[in-house]
């Protein structure tokens, strides 16, 4: 190489190397150079400046690993150790400078090669990552304040969130990815574009007049809007907030805004909305207000319907007791007295009108704080009125207005109570219409409500206020006076109101006399409970009724035990038909001509397990029960036919058997049936038969049923005979209206017949009749031979009495049949003789007695 050369080359090294100084010099990194034992041997006047290093003989030859502190010394050696294996070691670490101070390097070191490719040290250049590393450290904070804020957050912050830029015309410069997954509308595209068209139809025109409008006014708006959902075409509610950025001068230079998914509060909103309503409607509806009492205040607030129900405008005011009857003021004070013990409280009080109306309110509250009372009133003027229809339904007749029997029972027992307490008397009549059936048979049951009216019209014209008029059964009244009025006035009154009631009334043109039995009784002279009380009047009224009806009776002891013995007797005849003690006994009827026993009267016997065989004039009063007179009957005719059928098997010849049929059994509907089934069960003809009735019979009640019966027994061959003939009022024409066959002269005409005249042309008069009518006469109570001779002597055809036997039971009668028959002088038959009724007409015989 000339010399020229070797200066140019020179030259030029020395020019590479400024110019690697100057490049050196203008970087801003700390650069420096160490061997592969890693001691230090350049830095760079950036690095030291970097690092406050003044001279580099301070840290020349040092250990470069040293230069890093234990957090990071291991990555540096990693580094450095990747860098001699030729490739490039990366790091980020911490260095403290020479005063002190700390920054952050993001260091990277290469290899120098030499020109065999040998590494012949290492190049590190490290920048400064201070500055870089503070904010990134800001931004860790400033996202981890974010997700705490984010975490804690209301539930309705989490909903979908729309986050918004807009230039001051409202078009949107900006949406965050939340719009466009949820409105399915694209990002590439003017976020302006469409949006208009995911508003709900029905809200579309007027959403948008607001959003012009809050542009236009350039203050911060919320807007609800809903927005379809592009996933399944719902539109959701949401809330769009706009606050306005303004620039230096005050213009709007753009909008920043959200939108956030409020659906399910808006429904909320919704439903609790028509909840309102629905609760408006109810109160409305339910005639019912709310209210709320500030005890502290006296202010009260009051529901929209409080108008409307009360006469009050609805809204806070200070008038709870305003309208209140004067009478409930104390009530009402102490209802909200006891709220406030108690916590809550219930009242019914009635409240008036503006207009003068009273109605009956019910208020229930309850305390909702210390200065806050909440409740509820109702209308309940219909439901007092309802329950006022209700009770007097309940304790009035329907068809006389009267108290019934329900309060009756209560006016009775507070009468007895005041008087008990007050030492005073109370009197109790009770009043039975005597002929209340007759006109309900005859006129029909109008006739008989008019008769009911009329009666409690006038009972309750003749009593005070204080006193009480109730209709207490079908045709029963009763009168319950008190004091002053005692017994005797009683007494007084039930002649005065007996008077009164046989008043005759015109209906529909007929004229009804009302008829009465009344039985009295008082409080101290008899009984003091209401149940004895009672009891007494109605044994006094049945004691009325049974002497004869149509007067005033007042109850005596004596009465009640009279009663009590009958219910005694009932109770023990019921207990004897369970058992089967009721048995016939047979007395024969004997032919006055013959002198043969022509039938048998059956004759009801009571065989006591105590008292032996007792007779009718023991328990004769329970046939005035029909019930027990009806089983007495059936299990009789039972008996009866049994014995009969076994006297019939035994070729027996006993005539007809008499039965007697009480007025009872007559009151039964298919009585000739039923006794006839029972013959015809037991194979017994029916002509063995003969049915004995008493003129009460044939007077009473049922008198065309009676007929009809004895009409279907005499069809079918049974014989009628009229019992106790004379005693009563039968006349010839119900001999001629009855199908009778035989009339049977009473016992009271036979007994003294023989010393009384006028008996004997009673007797001759009744056997006349008998034979003109061609009836049998028979004579009962037949007790002397004298007896028997003048009867035979009239012309009597049969006789039955002690002379001849006394009743027997049946197991007797075969033997009874045997005697009899011995004592008569008998002719030899000239025609053989059937069995049956026709057995009566046997030819005369001599009697011997």
């Amino acid at each position: 190489m000339c010399q020229l050369e070797l200066k140019r080359a020179n030259r030029m090294a020395v020019e590479r190397e400024e110019f690697t100084k100057r490049l050196l010099a203008s970087s801003d990194d700390w650069i420096t150079v160490f061997d592969l034992e890693g001691h230090l041997h350049f830095m760079s006047h950036s690095g030291m400046r970097a690092m406050e290093v003044t001279e580099f003989g301070t840290i020349d030859g040092r250990k470069w690993t040293d230069l890093w502190g234990h957090l990071v010394r291991d990555e540096a050696q990693r580094a450095m150790e990747a860098a001699i294996a030729g490739g490039t070691g990366r790091f980020h670490g911490p260095r403290t400078t020479a005063t002190g101070a700390q920054k952050w390097w993001d260091v990277v070191i290469t290899p120098v090669v030499g020109r065999n490719d040998a590494v012949q040290g290492l190049l590190c250049i490290a920048r400064d990552i201070t500055g870089f590393r503070q904010v990134e450290q800001n931004l860790r904070k400033s996202e981890k304040r974010l997700r705490t804020l984010v975490d804690v957050m209301p539930l309705s912050f989490t909903s979908p969130q729309v986050v918004w830029f807009s230039d001051p015309d409202g078009e949107f410069t900006y949406c965050n990815d939340v719009w466009y997954e949820y409105t399915g509308l694209h990002s590439d595209m003017e976020p302006k574009e469409g949006w208009g068209a995911i508003l709900q139809p029905d809200q579309r025109e007027r959403i948008l007049t607001l959003w012009k409008g809050a542009l236009g006014a350039g203050t911060s708006f919320e807007i609800e809007m809903p927005l379809r959902r592009s996933s399944d075409g719902m539109h959701r509610w949401f809330i769009v907030r706009g606050q306005p950025l303004r620039n230096e001068q005050g213009h709007v230079e753009q909008w920043f805004g959200i939108a956030i998914d409020i659906h399910e509060r808006k429904q909320s909103e919704q439903a609790l909305s028509e909840s309102e309503k629905r609760l408006q409607l109810a109160l409305k509806a339910a005639h019912m207000i709310a209210w709320e009492f500030n005890p502290q205040t006296g202010t009260t607030t009051r529901s929209e319907n409080a108008l409307a129900l009360l006469g009050i405008q609805p809204g806070p005011d200070k008038t709870f007791m305003t309208g209140i009857h004067p009478e409930d003021h104390a009530k009402v004070e102490g209802f909200l007295q006891r709220i406030q013990s108690t916590g809550s409280y219930s009242i019914e009080c009635r409240y008036v009108m503006p207009g003068g109306d009273v109605k009956w309110l019910r208020s229930r509250a309850e305390q909702a704080g210390p200065d806050r009372v909440v409740g509820v009133t109702f209308d309940i003027s219909e439901q007092k009125e309802a329950e006022e229809e209700i009770w007097r339904s309940a304790n009035h007749d329907s068809l006389s207005g009267l108290p019934n029997r329900t309060l009756f029972q209560q006016r009775i027992e507070a009468a007895l109570a005041r008087a008990r307490a007050n030492g005073t008397s109370v009197s109790l009549l009770l009043i039975d219409l005597d002929d209340f059936k007759d006109i309900n048979d005859t006129l029909g049951h109008d006739a008989g409500d008019a008769l009911l009216q009329e009666t409690a019209r006038r009972l309750s014209r003749m009593v005070r206020t204080c006193d009480t008029v109730a209709r207490i059964g079908g045709d029963e009244f009763a009168v319950l006076v008190v004091e002053p009025l005692k017994l005797e006035n009683a007494t007084r009154l039930g002649a005065l109101i007996a008077e009164m009631l046989r008043q005759p009334f015109t209906y529909q043109k007929r004229t009804l006399v009302n008829r009465v039995s009344i039985g009295i009784a008082a409080f101290p002279d008899h009984d003091g409970t209401p149940t004895e009380l009672v009891k007494d009047a109605d044994i006094a009224m049945y004691q009325a009724k049974s002497q004869g009806r149509n007067r005033v009776v007042t109850y005596s002891p004596e009465m009640r035990r009279a009663i009590e013995q009958r219910v005694s007797l009932g109770r023990g005849m019921r207990e004897a038909i369970a058992n089967d003690e009721i048995v016939p006994f047979y007395q024969p009827k004997v032919s006055l001509t013959t002198g043969e026993i022509v039938g048998l009267e059956a004759l009801a016997r009571w065989r006591h397990p105590e008292k032996g065989i007792l007779t009718p004039a023991f328990f004769g009063a329970v046939f005035e029960d029909h019930e027990i007179a009806a089983s007495i009957g059936k299990m009789l005719t039972s008996k009866i036919a049994a014995d009969v059928r076994q006297w019939l098997d035994d070729d027996l010849l006993f005539g007809r058997i008499a039965i007697n049929l009480s007025p009872a059994e007559f009151g039964q509907s298919g009585l000739v049936d039923s006794m006839l089934r029972t013959l015809d069960w037991l194979k017994v003809p029916p002509t063995f038969f003969e049915v004995e009735v008493t003129e009460t019979v044939l007077l009473g009640r049922n008198s065309d049923s009676v007929s009809s019966a004895l009409t279907q027994f005499r069809q079918h061959g049974v014989q009628i005979a009229l019992d106790d003939f004379g005693t009563g009022y039968a006349s010839l024409t119900h001999l001629k209206q009855f199908p009778v066959d035989h009339i049977k002269v009473d016992r009271s005409f036979v007994r003294d017949l023989e010393q009384d005249s006028d008996d004997e042309a009673i007797i001759a008069a009744v056997i006349g009749l008998g034979k003109s009518l061609q009836l049998q006469v028979t004579a009962e109570g037949v007790e002397t031979h004298g007896q028997a001779k003048r009867l035979r002597d009239l012309g009597c055809d049969h006789a039955q009495g002690y002379l001849y036997a006394k009743p027997v039971a049946a197991a007797q009668v075969p033997e009874l049949l045997r005697l009899w028959n011995a004592m008569l002088i008998k002719p030899l038959p000239t025609v053989t003789q059937e069995r049956g009724a026709g057995d009566l007409a046997s030819p005369k015989q001599k009697q011997s007695f």
